[in-house]
């Protein structure tokens, strides 16, 4: 078979409040808005082919999973340009945030908590 998929195009999040998701994530994230905010949904560009697009539930969840030794894990890995600046931002800004783990060979990370309670996990990069 020579076609395969060539990217992750969009990734939807479930939120409660559009508005204030959308703030959260432009504010932390630096994501811009592909479209304006309306009362269902949020479209938000990742550079220059991805988004991510919250989507407003009826009752509220999220993406986060419990893997099998009962680690509460996210769906969702970003990585960002300067993990120490979005660290300290974000920690400026009240996020509920855990701390950094520098890990061997495969880049420092952090977890966040949007305002709905999805679990992200905040990447640094390939050391």
């Amino acid at each position: 078979m020579k076609a395969k998929v060539k990217q992750i195009e969009c990734v939807y999040i479930p939120i409660t409040n559009p508005y204030e998701s959308a703030d959260w994530y432009q504010r932390n994230l630096g994501l811009e808005l592909i479209n304006p905010v309306t009362e269902d949904q949020v479209q938000l560009r990742i550079g220059d082919n991805q988004a991510i697009f919250l989507i407003k539930t009826k009752e509220k969840t999220t993406l986060n999973y419990i893997e099998v030794g009962g680690t509460e894990m996210s769906a969702l890995t970003l990585e960002v340009t300067n993990i120490e600046e979005i660290y300290y931002n974000m920690k400026t800004n009240g996020v509920r945030i855990e701390g950094i783990n520098e890990t061997d060979g495969c880049g420092d990370f952090f977890e966040v908590f949007d305002p709905d309670g999805n679990k992200i996990s905040i990447w640094g990069g390939w050391k």
